[in-house]
């Protein structure tokens, strides 16, 4: 993903926020790749495997561009307050699905 936000395209038409957004929107579409060190990441998965990796990056991406361009928030005026029902969080209240870990302690 870095390689792919690194280019000039990106780079030169883009501010820091929204290269920002753009990997987070562009990761979100992506199956998670779980990497520790990437030295073993890149002799590990042979070269065909990292092509194909880099262009669904290359696509997601991509996909991802047409929401930054088309910020609704650009337009927002910042003077709106934002209110919260609730100011803090309850540490008792259990845990969605989604928040639970894959793998439960013994």
């Amino acid at each position: 993903m870095g390689q792919v936000l690194a280019t000039p395209e990106f780079v030169e038409n883009f501010d820091h926020e929204q290269l920002a957004d753009l990997a987070c929107l562009a990761l979100s579409q992506l199956r998670p790749v779980y990497i520790r060190h990437d030295i073993d990441f890149l002799s590990a998965l042979p070269e065909e495997r990292l092509v194909t990796l880099k262009e669904y990056a290359e696509s997601a991406v991509i996909a991802a561009k047409s929401m930054i361009i088309d910020d609704r928030r650009k337009d927002r005026k910042d003077d709106i307050p934002v209110i919260f029902s609730k100011q803090k969080f309850d540490d008792d209240i259990e845990l969605e699905w989604f928040e639970r870990p894959i793998l439960q302690k013994e």
